[in-house]
């Protein structure tokens, strides 16, 4: 036997064991303009951290480098992560959906409970471990996803009707979103809500039950808004913020006047004058105002375009993922990056209420950069199995699909485009 003739009888067995098992295992390189956008905004962060935390570093501990190097640190980390994750079969992260959910369940009761979580700033958001503080809302969101892939796709369909898929739904989401807003912390809630419904879109839910979902969760926020003083006085500042400039509404106009002194070119790197003291979180929550003040108009610009690549390519991802699980879990990953930069962006220019949501990749703090970056190695492992089918614009709108929804790609439809093919 030949040697071409052994592999051309390799090769044949090779597809009459992927038609058998239904799964097409090619694998080929990853999304590359995912990997240089998140990395480009991973370096922006490191550089804006070291700048906007300068001052407050060196009153602090006499370095102005302090925050600065702990971010350089945490990226090195998290960058390491992420290359391990997108090495690995994302397949395996089933077996890790259910312990995951639990085991985040469990901490956020533990943060609400005084001596484990620590208040800061009137929330209790943080558990204080050896050397770092960790929010157990930063891991409920992939958590939440992640257990939402595996469950949904074990579903099917499901998931379509009312009380196999919705009140089901709504019970396992509802103890997270409840217990993140208990902290208080709307502005992570919002992100997690966004993320569950995104993934429950793409499974084929009914829009009418989207939308009653929708407004009790909207409903559930009005009251929460009403029934917490504070809360009710950051909604009211962001309808007038100059009624109490020096109070309620003192974050929102420094923030503006930061972007102002930046126009469209910025005062140049380092130069930012709204980080000596004058505003609130500069290195965390307020860095995209630190950015526009120092970068300017064209700063800014570029950090949006770098986050519409990573919507781009992550949505791209999920409608050509290999299976049902991976799609879900690339769609409810991407929707959670992009919207809570959304949100911070909003809030930075006073087009939402002021919350304490960091900008994904660039905000100070390392346990959220470090998973951040873990699921942008997830999105990258689907990535390398994705299949080709078109354009992102025809995915999504879909010519000729009466539901116009993203239909995920079915093993058994591609098994038999092969066998069609080798006919052929």
């Amino acid at each position: 036997m030949t040697a071409a003739t052994r592999a051309a009888t390799m090769a044949a067995g090779a597809r009459r064991r992927g038609e058998r098992t239904g799964v097409q295992r090619e694998r080929h390189q990853p999304a590359y303009p995912l990997l240089v956008a998140v990395i480009g905004l991973v370096a922006a962060g490191v550089v804006m951290v070291y700048s906007a935390s300068s001052v407050r570093a060196y009153f602090a501990n006499d370095d102005p480098a302090t925050y600065g190097m702990q971010q350089l640190i945490w990226a090195g980390v998290g960058l390491g992560a992420m290359f391990v994750a997108s090495r690995m079969d994302f397949r395996w992260l089933r077996y890790l959906a259910i312990p995951a959910y639990l085991g985040t369940m469990a901490l956020l009761v533990a943060v609400l409970i005084p001596g484990i979580g620590t208040e800061v700033a009137g929330s209790r958001r943080w558990i204080l471990l050896p050397g770092i503080g960790f929010q157990p809302a930063e891991l409920a969101k992939l958590a939440i996803v992640l257990y939402l892939a595996h469950w949904l796709d074990r579903r099917g369909k499901a998931a379509h009707s009312f009380w196999n898929g919705l009140v089901p739904f709504a019970l396992l989401v509802a103890p997270g979103f409840v217990l993140i807003a208990a902290e208080p912390d709307l502005g992570t809630a919002g992100v997690f809500a966004a993320a569950t419904l995104a993934v429950f879109f793409m499974a084929g839910a009914n829009l009418l039950y989207l939308g009653a979902i929708g407004s009790a969760v909207m409903a559930g926020t009005a009251v929460m808004i009403a029934a917490t003083p504070y809360q009710l006085q950051r909604v009211q500042s962001f309808l007038d913020p100059f009624r109490d400039p020096l109070h309620t509404g003192y974050n929102a106009i420094q923030s503006l006047m930061a972007l102002a002194l930046g126009g469209i070119t910025g005062l140049g790197l380092g130069a930012s004058r709204q980080k000596f003291l004058y505003l609130p979180a500069p290195s965390t929550d307020f860095i995209f105002a630190i950015i526009g003040e120092e970068w300017g108009l064209i700063g800014t610009l570029i950090v949006v375009a770098l986050f519409l690549v990573i919507a781009f390519q992550g949505y791209r991802i999920a409608i050509n993922a290999p299976d049902t699980f991976s799609g879900l879990l690339a769609c409810g990953i991407t929707t959670w990056l992009v919207v809570q930069a959304f949100i911070n962006m909003a809030v930075v220019t006073a087009l939402a209420p002021v919350t304490g949501i960091p900008l994904p990749f660039i905000s100070y703090g390392g346990s959220a950069l470090t998973i951040n970056l873990v699921a942008v190695g997830v999105l990258l492992s689907i990535s390398r199995e994705t299949t080709q089918t078109g354009s992102l614009l025809h995915a999504v709108f879909g010519v000729g699909r009466r539901d116009r929804r993203a239909h995920l790609p079915r093993a058994g439809r591609r098994a038999g485009a092969a066998r069609r093919a080798a006919r052929s």
